[in-house]
């Protein structure tokens, strides 16, 4: 009867890690998996905030997400971007020459972290009139920069990290900066040894260089197409120049400590235009073209 006992016990337990595994592994396919939502669509990977979708139609079709016209190639591919803080159901809808579809795109929400970080200079925290018309002049150059359009889709190539090192800041985190709360982190932060090589992570084209930001320091913008760019600050050497075509893996930078930083790392940032998505999501969750 004890030995009865202890079996049904150990199946209990054994049945309840079961039901546990799976239930994270069905919550982990609403976030990751591919959704053919009809003859019309194909929405392809991260159904999160923070996420990249790559859809399919038919190339005549015209797809609008959340009321806004979005491109489609010639192929028929289209890229959108979840925002940090996008909300939990949206629309898509598509256009056909006969026939009009509308899906709903519901997406799962995130919990970000809080980060502090002390030690930085006071006017890299609280600028100055004269520092704060830098900024916005540089500003509106990276956004101008990031909005461009290539009808190309170099992102094909998929994407592999850019440089080695330990992540020591991630996607969304709430910054707090010398005890000022800031504007949260909308890329990741990896540490390296100044000189560590950089590489492009993707095929792209060369579409930003400046030498000296308040913020960034020395940086780049990398165009990979449709809409899809990213971006390389606190460099220490930039070995690319603009408008020049590069390869996945090609050498493009070295790690550095320059504009807002308190140590040598390369923060990495991936946007649709200008909405920013979390790049450890794309390298775990990319399709593969």
């Amino acid at each position: 009867m004890e030995v009865l006992k202890q079996f049904q016990k150990k199946n209990k337990n054994f049945l309840k890690n079961f039901f546990l595994v799976l239930f994270i592994f069905f919550c982990t396919l609403q976030v990751s998996l591919a959704k053919v939502f009809s003859n019309l669509l194909e929405l392809n990977g991260s159904f999160t905030q923070g996420g990249l979708l790559f859809g399919k139609t038919s190339p005549t079709n015209k797809v609008f997400f959340n009321n806004k016209k979005i491109f489609v190639n010639e192929s028929g591919d289209f890229v959108l971007g979840i925002g940090r803080d996008e909300k939990l159901e949206n629309s898509i809808i598509i256009q056909g020459l006969e026939k009009k579809e509308t899906h709903k795109i519901k997406i799962s929400k995130r919990k970000y972290k809080i980060q502090r970080i002390e030690g930085l200079p006071k006017n890299k925290v609280t600028p100055n009139k004269e520092e704060l018309k830098r900024i916005k002049k540089e500003s509106k150059k990276i956004s101008s920069s990031k909005s461009k359009f290539l009808n190309k889709t170099l992102y094909k190539s998929g994407f592999i990290w850019p440089v080695k090192g330990i992540i020591t800041g991630e996607y969304g985190n709430q910054r707090i900066l010398n005890g000022q709360p800031r504007r949260p982190h909308y890329g990741l932060d990896i540490s390296a040894v100044s000189g560590t090589k950089v590489i492009s992570p993707s095929d792209a084209e060369v579409s930003l260089i400046m030498e000296d930001t308040f913020f960034n320091g020395k940086m780049i913008i990398l165009n990979h197409g449709l809409g899809l760019n990213s971006i390389y600050s606190h460099l220490k050497k930039i070995h690319v120049k603009e408008r020049e075509k590069i390869k996945k893996g090609d050498l493009i930078a070295e790690v550095g400590n320059t504009g807002r930083s308190t140590g040598p790392h390369l923060d990495w940032r991936i946007n649709v235009f200008n909405i920013a998505i979390d790049p450890e999501l794309l390298l775990s969750n990319q399709p593969k073209f």
